[in-house]
């Protein structure tokens, strides 16, 4: 592992954001965007309706989730995404760059970019809705690390399918995670679900985040096991994730990177 390496690759996608709007408005424009909007929404509904503030506040606290998931998985793919359209892939890899030295970098850029927003939103969140973001207390920070490795394992996936199929699935980058939104039932119970749905929301690991979130705040108590259950599933998928795209990169590589520039 050449540290070195991987501080370059961090470098290198670090520097476009002075400069690309596009990359800025997917860090901090689209977050902030969709926690007034829902925030507001949210707002209104439980006045309308008499519901206790709680119920604004685990909205509130699903969306700080929510984004901190979505942001940790698109590092991943949508840096990889980058170098494609750039038709730079070719250029990377055939230096000394190995590519688990490129993974370490992408997860660090993840880490820090997700982080800026987490804090964008929770600023927004307090700001206009005083709401008290750390209600949950030091049960935060399990569910903020349990959204991180499902948003990696969803990264990963993702661009294991673009590395071995090219540009033309590059959709899958936003439309897989997207199909994790209900399936994790981010504002509501799983019960809420079809029923067929409820086995497979039961299958995502961030789904006992977001349901233990809201047992917490509603009561006060959270059940450990689910969300000791969550780190489990997160641990396996995230292995199989980097393994997928572990063998897709290979794959690739030997029907020739150099198509990623025709």
């Amino acid at each position: 592992m050449q540290w070195l390496h991987v501080y370059a690759i961090f470098l290198r996608h670090w520097y476009p954001l002075k400069r690309d709007f596009d990359l800025l408005t997917d860090m901090l424009y689209w977050p902030i965007f969709d926690t007034i909007t829902w925030g507001l929404a949210s707002s209104w509904m439980v006045e309308k309706s008499n519901g206790p503030a709680t119920t604004i506040l685990s909205i509130l606290i699903a969306l700080i989730l929510w984004n901190i998931m979505w942001r940790s998985q698109q590092e991943i793919s949508r840096n990889l995404i980058d170098e494609i359209w750039n038709q730079n892939l070719v250029n990377i890899f055939s230096t000394p760059l190995r590519l688990r030295e490129w993974i370490v970098s992408v997860l660090g850029q993840s880490i820090i970019k997700m982080t800026i927003t987490a804090t964008a939103v929770s600023s927004v969140i307090v700001l206009m809705y005083a709401a008290d973001i750390f209600a949950l207390g030091w049960w935060m920070l399990p569910m903020f690390i349990n959204t991180v490795l499902t948003g990696w394992c969803i990264g990963f996936f993702t661009a294991g399918i673009v590395i071995r199929y090219g540009a033309k699935m590059q959709t899958v980058v936003w439309t897989l995670p997207a199909m994790f939104f209900p399936l994790s039932a981010v504002y509501f119970p799983v019960s809420q679900l079809p029923h067929f749905w409820q086995y497979i929301s039961y299958c995502v690991p961030t789904t006992y985040v977001f349901e233990g979130m809201r047992q917490y705040i509603f009561t006060g108590t959270i059940s450990t096991g689910p969300l000791w259950l969550s780190f489990g599933m997160n641990g396996i998928y995230l292995v199989l994730a980097i393994w997928f795209f572990v063998r897709r990169f290979k794959k690739s590589k030997e029907l020739n990177l150099g198509r990623f520039t025709a």
